[in-house]
């Protein structure tokens, strides 16, 4: 019987929640502190759905270069706040731990890791990650390493909406390398029901030419571009940064700090079906304290029925 639950029959006072009135006794409702660890039932009771109709919420991503350091971790978690970003994804965090996931409390949002990885002279490369708002972290369903380059995120709404941030080789590397990342989100967005929200958080450092998408700084699709178009093709998804028209300038998102050379690395990949959800699209300079040489990219997104 200890299952059962029962109501109260005298409706709360304005201000007071429901489900604390139903509660035994008298006094203050009683408030969870989340901790780091994950996702509980009991966390779940009341769902709060991150996507909605006309509640616009934003998601990013972010190459950080690094965030061991805990004053780069602060800063980029007060960018984050300070710009809105409820979901920030993060590519090369370089924190290695020995659990596959780790959940860390920074001031008022949420980091969920997958290691990074140890190269040849131990040096810490890699490493993907969430950075949530306590609005995302209610909503947090479950969070999964698809691989050591994949993160899986589930968030309540209707539909589901799926996160997945990923980070690719380098055009320099082998091309056996860059397919094997592609293969392994093949798998991860077939897995998915059709009709969830996909968002697929990226720095897949490729470029995509003219010829491929409607606005880029690149005239041409290189090696790992066209891995990258085929992919999207196959799953019918678009590169939301690529959607809107913007000045050249404001197209970019890596600049070399050896050459000065700037590229478009980054991208939001979203399901085709859900376009016009999607408001606005576009990176901005606003992580720069953080001392990254990528720019944020971000996208606002509010729930649209109407699917194209």
């Amino acid at each position: 019987m200890a299952n059962l639950v029962t109501t109260n029959p005298i409706l709360p006072v304005p201000g007071v929640d429901r489900s604390c009135a139903a509660d035994s006794g008298v006094g203050q409702c009683s408030t969870r502190q989340y901790d780091s660890a994950p996702p509980t039932p009991d966390d779940s009771i009341k769902p709060k759905a991150i996507l909605r109709c006309k509640r616009p919420f934003i998601v990013a991503t972010f190459n950080a270069n690094t965030v061991r350091e805990e004053g780069r971790l602060r800063e980029m978690d007060h960018c984050a706040v300070k710009c809105g970003v409820e979901i920030l994804g993060v590519h090369e965090h370089g924190r290695v731990h020995s659990d596959t996931i780790v959940f860390e409390r920074e001031e008022g949002s949420y980091f969920i890791t997958s290691s990074a990885w140890r190269n040849a002279a131990q040096a810490a490369n890699g490493g993907v990650g969430l950075l949530l708002s306590p609005r995302a972290r209610r909503s947090l369903r479950s969070v999964r390493s698809h691989s050591e380059r994949i993160l899986v995120a589930e968030f309540d709404s209707n539909p589901v909406t799926t996160v997945l941030v990923a980070y690719s080789p380098t055009n320099l590397s082998q091309v056996k390398d860059v397919e094997l990342i592609y293969e392994q989100l093949t798998a991860a967005v077939r897995s998915m029901p059709a009709l969830n929200v996909v968002a697929i958080l990226v720095d897949f450092n490729s470029r995509l030419g003219s010829d491929n998408v409607p606005y880029t700084c690149h005239y041409t699709t290189r090696r790992n571009g066209t891995l990258m178009y085929g992919f999207m093709t196959e799953h019918q998804l678009l590169a939301a940064d690529t959607e809107f028209q913007r000045k050249y300038g404001n197209r970019l998102i890596f600049r070399d700090n050896g050459t000065g050379i700037i590229r478009q690395f980054d991208y939001i990949l979203v399901r085709r079906k859900w376009r016009n959800s999607i408001l606005n699209a576009e990176p901005f300079s606003s992580f720069a304290s953080v001392g990254s040489d990528h720019r944020v990219v971000s996208m606002k997104v509010s729930l649209s029925l109407r699917v194209k």
